[in-house]
């Protein structure tokens, strides 16, 4: 289940956990969870270290749900109906809202956008993982775009090629990080995992 030869042998693999994860949403979306015990899920799943742990957190008994918050939420063995549904969704289209804006909030704030969504999402839940996701790509996308001006100053002629090439690229990366979390997906950004910087983690804690 994992490549880390060092590692138990019931530890939890990236792809163990991003299955579980697509498991949780399926059923989210199918109406059979309601948001405050999918975010409930969601944040065992990440937190889960072992396979018994994550197979806890997919299939066993429902963890609680956060202080004070109720609607959504229902124990096993209790039918969905629409009057929990309802308000389910509801929930689920805020904390979807959240991790999206927490994408493109870098293009007004830079780095606190993102920094106050994460610091207000509960520890967890998908906009705080998407927070941190966004934060992490903003902070590596600056120190790339000082290098490039560095060399724009370098080079010949008033152009700087490199500065407006890498523009784009922290655009097109950054508009894909923010429909990948509209859509729910675990989306990696390539250049951040690449450089390897995770100053906020990205499992939501």
């Amino acid at each position: 289940m994992t490549n880390d030869f060092f590692a138990p042998v019931d530890h939890v693999s990236a792809a163990d956990r991003l299955q579980a994860e697509q498991k949780l949403r399926d059923a989210h979306q199918r109406g059979l969870l309601g948001a405050d015990e999918f975010e409930a899920r969601m944040s065992a799943v990440i937190m889960a270290e072992r396979l018994p742990e994550l197979t806890a957190a997919v299939e066993g008994q429902a963890p609680m749900p956060p202080a004070g918050s109720w609607q959504g939420y229902r124990t096993p063995s209790e039918p969905v109906n629409a009057a929990l549904v309802a308000p389910a969704s509801r929930s689920a289209r805020g904390s979807t809202t959240m991790a999206v804006a927490a994408h493109l909030s870098p293009l007004l704030t830079w780095l606190l956008g993102p920094l106050v969504i994460w610091a207000v999402s509960p520890v967890g839940s998908p906009a705080r993982r998407e927070a941190a996701k966004a934060f992490n790509w903003q902070l590596v996308a600056s120190a790339i775009g000082l290098a490039a001006s560095m060399i724009g100053w370098i080079l010949p002629g008033d152009a700087n090629p490199v500065a407006r090439i890498w523009m784009v690229i922290w655009l097109v990366l950054t508009v894909i990080g923010a429909v990948a979390a509209a859509k729910g997906r675990d989306w990696s950004n390539p250049v951040r995992r690449l450089v390897g910087w995770e100053v906020l983690s990205e499992r939501g804690r």
